[in-house]
């Protein structure tokens, strides 16, 4: 998915993607497939509960999730976009991230290969921010810690 419109309203002049991101395809995919599955089996019981439950789980899995949760890796931040009619823009200078976290539920890492990436930053006890349900999180934790490698040698 492209994110360019969200993109060109926060970048610099001097600012480029680097890597940008969204919630793993493996993920919708077979959330999307659970989901459509419940709502067919469901309309046998009551048609209108499941067929509703049905446009909506199509909505959320094809649509929804991927245009809600864009992330962006830039040269010089990350960009963590969510949202779609309201949306919430947060931005972590890499000077300030203090450690990141990569956990793997072992369902969601067995079955979509997926995890979560926690990314903390100084001055608060809690997580800043929350990546949930990413493809391949070790990769995209090395690009983070290559680019504040990078940005810390300049």
């Amino acid at each position: 998915m492209n994110y360019n419109n969200i993109w060109k309203k926060v970048l610099s002049k001097d600012e480029k993607i680097e890597y940008e991101f969204s919630i793993g395809d493996r993920y919708l995919k077979i959330g999307f497939i659970l989901s459509t599955m419940v709502s067919i089996s469901m309309m046998f019981v009551e048609v209108r509960s499941g067929t509703i439950l049905l446009f909506l789980s199509w909505f959320l899995f094809a649509f929804y999730f991927r245009v809600a949760n864009a992330y962006a890796l830039t040269n010089k931040r990350i960009l963590i976009h969510k949202g779609w009619l309201s949306t919430q823009l947060t931005s972590i200078d890499y000077s300030k991230i203090t450690d990141i976290n990569v956990r793997e539920p072992f369902l969601e890492r067995i079955i979509a290969h997926t995890g979560y990436i926690y990314i903390n930053t100084a001055g608060t006890d809690r997580e800043e921010a929350i990546l949930p349900s990413i493809d391949k999180p070790y990769e995209v934790k090395k690009k983070i810690d290559s680019l504040k490698d990078g940005m810390i040698y300049k």
